[in-house]
């Protein structure tokens, strides 16, 4: 992958939030720093992290929005159904239930793709 300036804005911004943002919420973080990008090149640039295994998208599932991760390794997410707010769920929560498939299944786990939907702590208290 060809070096952009570009592309490494986008990415290193991406890497200090600490929610999962949509592109239109990491133009206008880019735009305060580079405000010539536009946010067609922050769409082409986020794909192209995505087909380089730099970045994740995530599907927030309950509306059109798509979210991006600048965490790269293997882990699932909570989405909240009322605010599409997602957080990080790291894997050791299930390796019981590997265990558990190989040892009444016979069947390996390879790879993880859960996304745990539900309402957050600040939509739960709405709720109540």
């Amino acid at each position: 992958m060809r070096y952009s300036r570009q592309r490494e804005l986008i990415f290193e911004t991406l890497k200090n939030f600490e929610t999962h943002p949509t592109a239109e919420q990491l133009y206008i973080q880019v735009k305060q720093e580079m405000p010539q990008i536009s946010l067609g090149t922050v769409y082409r640039n986020l794909n192209i992290l995505v087909e380089k295994g730099k970045i994740r998208k995530v599907d927030s599932l309950e509306s059109s929005s798509v979210r991006y991760d600048a965490r790269s390794d293997e882990h699932s997410h909570l989405v909240c159904t009322k605010c599409g707010t997602v957080k990080d769920l790291d894997l050791s929560y299930f390796y019981s239930v590997d265990k558990l498939l190989k040892e009444k299944f016979d069947f390996t786990v390879t790879e993880h793709n859960i996304v745990l939907k539900g309402l957050c702590s600040d939509c739960s208290l709405t709720e109540k």
